[in-house]
């Protein structure tokens, strides 16, 4: 492209700017429509966003507008549909400036985001459905355009998008022949296409979609900064932001949050948005997702040149490509799962980011880990601000039972009861409000709320039984479905293969596995279930389990994975129990990757199992110095999944633990640190929050304690 062509292009986005300035400054509206409704009551302050009430309000005042329209219709019927407009826009979440300027203030392009209408409606109410949808986008353009400070954000909104297209023709020009340019195009495109999609959890019974557009299924999540109270404090104090705002202030960021708390949805969401070049934190960078558990194995961490390929992208970049980015400032390096990486290549990881970092310094780098994985200053020498997920408060787990009602809406299922009374039992059950506080179990409440007929359990590993008996056995045997492969296995048979592979995983410090050795595992599993290999053998069998039980999937071709680390920990803690290994429970717990292994192992086994497994921990902690406090921390984390429990020994744990929180100064606090993450699920909320006065708090392990400045 010529430079004549770039200022011509430059001259005529300014033009435009101007033409519209000019037209907004004599109209109060747009004019789309030509007796415009208010979506609020006009004795109200003008919201500047439009929520459910609002266009609730707009689609009865429309639909009382067509009057001999809607005359056929049964009056429930109509108000059928009426409200079924209102849940169609709730999906989108507040509409405001924002949400139509990404539209284009197009109202067809804002109808097209909207579900369709939903099935159970008559073919009449669907037709009034349909033409209230794009009425509504239209008087909601309209009224948006009356706004006081419309015009002032739309001329913004101009400028930006006048800048963006003239930073992307002056990339087009550098590319000279437009070969880089085109490949960006290319690569946004396959992003938006392979990010776009997330897997909800139990979204529906059949196998044929189990995805659903990340847009639907995202919420906002909190997360907090932690920065020390005072200069050479230990105690912290914590600033609640939302994630978005969060990744928006730093170019480096730390993202901490146990298993199950979206850091990995997270990290989709900012890929898809900066391929999309959505307004957001990273919209005018080029994302590069870096899964660390891809690399396990190979032991071989990534140089720019490799990332495409490490990420699994099929596409060849021009030479120099991604360095390019890297140099400019305009690369979004995501780097998921320091967790996910054993513990002795721990180190071997910092020392390749240090080198990235040291390298590209203008790239943007966000880094994911399980809090107990790394301290908290593992990345700050390289300017990394470090964050945490928090759990979910209640508006959040509404937020999220909503998202996901709606996605099981829109495939066509009848769940209003069963939202209703899964919001309901949330807010009254403090034991399900308990459980509900990070995403992955609030998709499991969902989930088995719809499938036990709004029979919920009470208890974490109740939960976890639950969801493999409707993932393994119900989900099939309900809708009769079964030897699709050729394999019939039963419940148990499926999960003794199952636990093997995850205790094969965990042992190994693997997170995934390549297929032929999976399969290759499973031969020899085989020679005890000689009712299953008369089935086909091994192949068959692995194949089976990969397509039907719902617990695993293929990352990439080759490789095999659980779908959540948390069902891998969960059933290689059985297996563990089930083959008494409790010396290796024991010897590895001082290794944070066996933590939730060690404490589901001691919810799966028996009561004098139990007592075996807890009295090891503690002697071990007489022992090893070292880690003397988080062994006795980690048996304190464990009586929660000990219904049944030695006197003596629970005595014993809660005394040990007593000697240690809360901390009493310095010292104390610096040791406890180095135990991880672990501390703070045993300190009473408040202990974190508000250190600086004696107070008397109540800790659910450790009764009534007084924490002291």
């Amino acid at each position: 492209m010529t430079g004549f062509e770039t200022v011509l292009l430059r001259v005529a986005g300014t033009a435009a700017s101007a033409l519209v300035r000019s037209l907004l400054s004599r109209a109060p509206g747009a004019g789309l429509t030509p007796d415009p409704a208010r979506p609020a009551l006009r004795w109200r302050k003008p919201p500047t966003e439009l929520g459910e009430g609002e266009i609730g309000k707009l689609a009865e005042t429309l639909a009382a507008r067509l009057g001999p329209a809607c005359a056929s219709l049964p009056e429930h019927e109509r108000l059928a549909a009426v409200t079924a407009v209102g849940d169609a826009f709730a999906t989108l979440g507040p509409l405001d400036a924002d949400a139509l300027f990404a539209a284009d203030l197009a109202p067809d392009a804002l109808a097209a985001t909207l579900p369709p209408p939903p099935p159970a409606l008559g073919e009449a109410a669907q037709a009034l459905y349909g033409r209230l949808v794009r009425l509504c986008c239209a008087h909601v353009v309209e009224y948006a355009t009356t706004l006081p400070g419309f015009g002032a954000r739309a001329d913004v909104e101009l400028v930006r998008r006048t800048g963006e297209l003239a930073r992307a023709v002056d990339r087009l020009g550098a590319a000279g022949d437009g070969t880089a340019y085109a490949f960006e195009e290319r690569y946004a495109q396959y992003i938006a296409g392979t990010h776009g999609r997330l897997q909800l959890f139990g979204l529906t019974l059949s196998r044929s979609r189990q995805e659903w557009p990340l847009d639907v299924a995202y919420i906002s999540l909190a997360v907090t900064d932690e920065q020390p109270l005072l200069p050479g404090e230990a105690a912290v104090h914590r600033t609640q932001v939302r994630a978005e705002q969060a990744l928006a202030s730093a170019d480096r960021v730390l993202l901490r949050g146990p298993a199950g708390s979206g850091k990995s949805t997270l990290v989709q969401w900012l890929a898809l948005n900066a391929a999309r070049r959505s307004n957001g934190p990273c919209s005018a960078c080029v994302p590069f997702v870096l899964r660390l558990r891809s690399f396990t194995a190979s032991g071989d961490l990534p140089l720019p040149e490799d990332f495409l390929r490490a990420g699994g992208v099929p596409l060849s970049a021009p030479p120099g490509w991604v360095e390019d980015h890297m140099l400019s400032g305009r690369a979004l390096v995501l780097v998921d799962g320091v967790d996910e990486v054993p513990q002795r290549l721990r180190a071997r990881t910092q020392t390749w980011l240090r080198s990235l970092v040291s390298a590209f310094p203008k790239a943007r780098y966000v880094v994911t880990t399980r809090p107990s994985a790394v301290p908290e200053d593992w990345l700050a020498g390289l300017g990394f601000a470090t964050h945490s997920m928090l759990p979910m408060e209640q508006r959040d787990i509404r937020a999220f039972v909503e998202h996901w009602h709606a996605a099981a809406r829109a495939e066509g299922h009848e769940v209003d009861a069963y939202e209703a009374s899964l919001l309901g039992a949330v807010a009254a059950r403090r034991d399900l409000a308990r459980l509900a506080t990070n995403p992955l179990m609030c998709a499991l409440l969902c989930a088995l709320n719809q499938d036990r007929r709004m029979q919920l359990p009470r208890a974490r590993k109740e939960l976890y039984d639950a969801a493999l008996d409707m993932l393994l056995v119900r989900r099939d045997s309900e809708r009769e479905i079964s030897g699709i492969e050729g394999v019939y296995l039963t419940r148990e048979e499926q999960i003794a293969l199952l636990q093997r592979f995850a205790y094969w995983l965990i042992r190994n410090g693997q997170l995934e596995a390549g297929r032929d050795e999976a399969v290759e595992m499973v031969d020899e599993w085989l020679d005890a279930m000689p009712q299953v290999r008369a089935q086909g053998g091994a192949e068959p069998v692995f194949s089976h389990l990969l397509i039907r039980s719902g617990l695993l999937l293929e990352p990439s071709p080759g490789s095999v994975t659980f779908v959540h680390r948390t069902f891998q920990d969960y059933l290689a803690a059985k297996a563990a129990v089930e083959s008494r290994d409790f010396g290796v429970l024991v010897k590895n717990a001082h290794d944070d990757t066996w933590d939730d292994v060690v404490r589901m192992a001691v919810g799966h086994a028996r009561p004098d199992e139990r007592t075996r497994i807890l009295h090891g921990l503690l002697k071990r902690a007489d022992k090893v110095k070292g880690t003397r406090n988080r062994l006795i921390l980690l048996a304190a984390a464990c009586l929660e999944h000990a219904p049944e429990l030695a006197p003596v020994i629970r005595a014993d744990i809660q005394s040990r633990t007593a000697e240690l929180l809360p901390p009493r100064n310095r010292r104390q606090a610096e040791s406890l640190a180095k135990a991880g993450a672990i501390v703070l699920e045993l300190l009473p909320t408040a202990a974190i929050w508000t250190p600086m006065r004696p107070r008397r708090l109540s800790s659910p392990l450790l009764g009534s304690v007084v924490l002291r400045p």
